[in-house]
């Protein structure tokens, strides 16, 4: 009877700390941030792999690099659900491009360690949907029925590397496509390869633009020497170069135009004099033409996110300021800077409506504690 009654005493004392900690992560919020998810010292948990709203923007969905799911309900702040994988992962971590897809607010596609999998988030039940994106780069389509996944070939010193993209119809697992880019017009110093760097299709799914940093072997270091960025016309497989300076994010406002962002750090130095310096360059898909661009004296090099109508975009702070900025994209006139993060902002996500944004931060928390992530959600409605 005692150790009952203690047992149900440990329970209270627990729930009573979580729920202090709770409303302390709500009170003292930053100007303009409507919540911060993540009890226990404003933690979310491990480092944000994938972050992303649910269709109705009522919660938000979070992966951590231990592939952890959490499911966050945004009106009370509080955390709905979490999904924790079953795959013994060991060492591995999630590829810099894998997919992480909410379909109708009550599923998840997203990469696990047997492929692409469908979660369901009220039950935590899990099924294998095809084991194509398992150890690749990969990506969906706009109409969520097809995958991209990316493989090299060849030898890069003698000059027979190529990269193929191949589109593949995701129930029955066919292969539709290949889109193959050869790098045999790549500078002669770019002796340390190509990194891909963006992958991005219009919202009809009929053009795909990919683009690569190419990189040189320093005395300590690579260092960046060009970039390449290409459409494809993904009924034909035809390939077609733009002469674009900004490479390292690609994102298509409708289907006519491609904005290409960057920052100078972006991929490997271009000099050390112009590390913290940002460009955008917008595109006439069609006729292959450059339509605008403009420069920011921010570094561009680190996470970017386009509201849905594509007006605004948003960029996430380095090691130095620690703020997220938002942009106007027709002009590059910067019309709000957030600050409340600890430490440098690794992701962005725009919600579905256009009217909040969250950003995941790695904020170091001082004392004995782990370094983890915080979450938080800003209010840009009467921004644009």
């Amino acid at each position: 009877m005692l150790r009952m009654k203690l047992f149900a005493g440990l329970i209270l004392v627990t729930l009573a700390i979580a729920d202090a900690e709770w409303t302390q992560a709500q009170t003292g919020l930053p100007p303009g941030a409507q919540a911060r998810l993540g009890t226990s010292n404003f933690r979310a948990g491990e480092r944000v792999a994938s972050l992303a709203f649910s269709p109705d923007c009522k919660t938000i969905l979070w992966q951590g690099v231990d592939y952890t799911v959490r499911h966050w309900d945004l009106s009370t702040a509080k955390e709905l659900n979490r999904f924790r994988a079953d795959d013994d992962w060991g060492a591995d971590r999630p590829e810099p491009f894998s997919i992480f897809h909410v379909i109708d607010n009550s599923s998840l596609l997203h990469t696990t360690a047997t492929g692409l999998a469908l979660l369901d988030l009220k039950t935590g039940k899990e099924r294998l949907v095809t084991e194509l994106a398992r150890g690749k780069p990969s990506w969906i389509t706009p109409d969520g029925k097809r995958v991209v996944t990316c493989s090299k070939r060849g030898s890069w010193s003698k000059r027979t590397a190529a990269a193929t993209f191949t589109l593949w119809e995701m129930k029955r697992a066919e292969k539709i496509r290949e889109f193959t880019h050869q790098f045999k017009d790549a500078p002669a110093k770019a002796d340390a390869g190509a990194q891909l760097a963006a992958v991005a299709f219009t919202p009809d799914g009929k053009t795909m633009a990919t683009s690569w940093i190419y990189l040189a072997h320093g005395p300590m270091l690579t260092y960046r020497v060009g970039q390449v960025v290409s459409l494809w016309d993904v009924a034909s497989g035809k390939e077609r170069s733009l002469d674009a300076e900004a490479a390292y994010h690609l994102h298509f406002l409708g289907e006519k135009t491609l904005a290409c962002a960057d920052g100078r750090g972006a991929g490997g130095a271009r000099s050390p004099n112009d590390r913290n310096h940002g460009t955008m360059e917008t595109w006439d898909v069609a006729a292959g033409k450059k339509l605008h661009k403009f420069e920011s004296s921010v570094d561009w090099s680190g996470p970017l996110a386009f509201s849905p109508d594509g007006k605004l975009f948003a960029s996430g702070g380095g090691n130095e300021d620690k703020a997220v900025y938002i942009w106007r994209t027709g002009t590059g006139e910067q019309v709000k800077k957030f600050a409340g993060h600890r430490e440098e902002v690794r992701r962005l996500a725009f919600s579905p409506d256009g009217r909040m944004l969250a950003s995941g931060s790695e904020d170091t928390i001082p004392g004995p504690q782990m370094i983890a992530e915080s979450i938080l959600v800003w209010d840009v409605l009467g921004l644009r």
